[in-house]
């Protein structure tokens, strides 16, 4: 197998299929790309039983073939060649030579049936998004999947369309994240694990005029972003009834920026760590909110502006949750809904509107 192309664009789609190929492997195959020729397209793909990457890169191809070379040292090779146009000659199942400008390498590749068989990526029909808005609604609800397998669907995000609108969730049981946004497609649900969704943020681009398909066919999901076609396994299990949850009365509530607030959580984090998991007093009066803790490490007496309607109530919160919390956020002023007494879980949604919420339930101060 012989090819030629641009560095800099080879470089791109094997750096982007390697994000799919194991680091470490029983199976060494995994460790690799699979490189496929047919005339003047070559097919990359990375694939680790779970997550796959598959993408088409037009070359110069004069002898058509497969093979498989370690996914690392295909993408370090090509990254420290010089700019320019970098040639392949593959000798399938022993060995191929890289050379760009007067530099020249020689390393072993696999034969391509060494590869494990790769799911259908063509799961056909699917419902299309902007990139953007997926790339937001992932940010702003994968943080609060588990990360403890003890019940396998909370380690990935539910997709559920229901009435042409499409909420994304996710939950540790401790803090759940919604959001949500319009579409018209039928109504469906599935449980895309958190490891896939993070490799795909990767991929998602930031220009308002791309789209992305998602595709659904038995346990396989698919993701068509421009150029790139990602494939994972769907979760199975029962998922939180989290709707019963995140209605209540919001008669109670508290109107912060949501600046200051992160700046304030991220300063209470100097002295609490991951071996201190002490709550942080959250003391909510008409018109401030004053956190402290004290910890082996140190205190802290901290104050910011807000308004409040109720009566002033103190509450204990994981900084670090309460934190991730508002770092999701994409509005500068977010609404602090009171559920109950200081053991209640709290809701935060935007100023105006609902787009998302996020729930977080209360640590028991001592």
């Amino acid at each position: 197998m012989k090819f030629s192309c641009s560095n800099s664009v080879i470089l791109d789609a094997f750096q982007t299929t390697a994000k799919a190929s194991s680091s470490k492997s029983t199976i060494p195959a995994l460790e690799g790309l699979l490189l496929e020729l047919t005339d003047n397209t070559l097919i990359i793909t990375g694939y680790n039983l779970e997550i796959g990457i598959r993408t088409e890169v037009e070359v110069s191809g004069t002898e058509n073939g497969s093979a498989v070379i370690n996914a690392r040292t295909l993408c370090d090779i090509t990254r420290k060649m010089p700019s320019g146009i970098i040639s392949f000659d593959i000798t399938e199942g022993k060995d191929v030579k890289i050379s760009c400008g007067t530099v020249e390498f020689a390393i072993s590749c696999s034969r391509s049936d060494e590869y494990p068989t790769i799911p259908d990526m063509s799961l056909g029909k699917g419902f299309t998004l902007s990139q953007p808005v997926l790339k937001s609604m992932i940010s702003q609800t994968k943080y609060a999947c588990a990360t403890v397998d003890t019940k396998p669907a909370f380690m990935g995000c539910k997709f559920e369309i229901k009435d042409n609108v499409l909420n994304v969730v996710a939950t540790d049981t401790v803090r759940v994240a919604l959001r949500q946004e319009k579409i018209e497609y039928e109504d469906m649900e599935f449980i895309v694990p958190s490891k896939t969704l993070e490799e795909l943020t990767h991929i998602l681009s930031d220009n308002k005029d791309d789209n992305v398909t998602i595709s659904i066919e038995k346990n396989q999901v698919s993701f068509e972003v421009g150029k790139y076609i990602m494939i994972s396994r769907l979760l199975n299990g029962d998922f939180l009834d989290y709707k019963k949850f995140i209605t209540c009365d919001e008669s109670v509530f508290a109107e912060v920026k949501c600046s200051q607030i992160i700046e304030m959580l991220d300063r209470a984090l100097l002295v609490i760590n991951e071996k201190n998991r002490l709550p942080l007093r959250c003391e909510f009066t008409s018109d401030s909110l004053a956190v402290s803790c004290s910890s082996a490490l140190g205190k802290i007496n901290d104050k910011i502006n807000i308004k409040y309607n109720g009566e002033p109530i103190t509450i204990g919160f994981n900084v670090k949750f309460l934190l991730e919390a508002f770092r999701a956020c994409d509005e500068e002023e977010a609404k602090i809904i009171f559920t109950g007494s200081s053991t209640s879980h709290i809701l935060i949604v935007p100023k105006d509107g609902r787009s998302f919420t996020f729930l977080l339930v209360p640590m028991r101060l001592r």
